[in-house]
């Protein structure tokens, strides 16, 4: 079954339903986007959903910042850009899933991104021959993650803008979303 991660989470009410619908994790970005949520409305929104998993998301991330994002009560990081010496095995010292945006061997998760994280443009998805979990992401909709999981096998595929309309997370297009994910794992055997 292929692991789904919606990121881009702003708000309990839509963790909740994203949650119920059957996403595996929930990203919250922490950095400069149009997503970016502070860490007070990050440790708001993990105690009102406390049952789901959330990922500490964060682009060209400071120390400081790194730190604040291992003490949330998240399952996981992932980082994007330049990132703090030794965070792979900082964030596994501190019970943390690693996340990384490179082919690095020491993460948990790599996730294959297009050229601007975020912006929703496809890119030529390609699942690499590499040793750990491969996630896609880049301009994932419900419209072609059928296809991407058909075609690419990843282990996960990670989806932000492509479920949104006018910046905001729609729960029909998350739920059609995984519903596509899953025609696209029964046709990929």
């Amino acid at each position: 079954m292929t692991t789904v991660k919606v990121c881009g989470i702003k708000n309990a009410e839509t963790a909740r339903t994203a949650w119920q619908a059957g996403v595996h994790y929930l990203g919250l970005v922490l950095t400069k986007s149009r997503r970016q949520i502070g860490l007070d409305a990050a440790r708001s929104i993990i105690a009102r959903v406390p049952q789901a998993r959330f990922v500490a998301v964060g682009h060209d991330v400071s120390a400081e910042l790194f730190e604040a994002m291992l003490a949330l009560p998240v399952v996981g990081v992932q980082l994007h850009g330049p990132t703090p010496a030794g965070w792979i095995s900082r964030a596994r010292a501190r019970g943390k899933m690693a996340i990384a945006t490179t082919l690095d061997r020491e993460a948990d998760v790599v996730l294959m991104d297009g050229a601007i994280p975020g912006s929703g443009k496809p890119w030529a998805w390609h699942k690499p021959d590499f040793p750990r979990p491969v996630w896609l992401a880049g301009g994932l909709t419900p419209h072609n993650v059928r296809y991407v999981v058909r075609e690419c096998k990843p282990d996960g595929v990670d989806v932000s803008s492509g479920v949104e309309a006018d910046g905001e997370k729609q729960v029909d297009l998350i739920r059609l979303f995984i519903e596509e994910v899953r025609h696209g794992d029964n046709t990929s055997a």
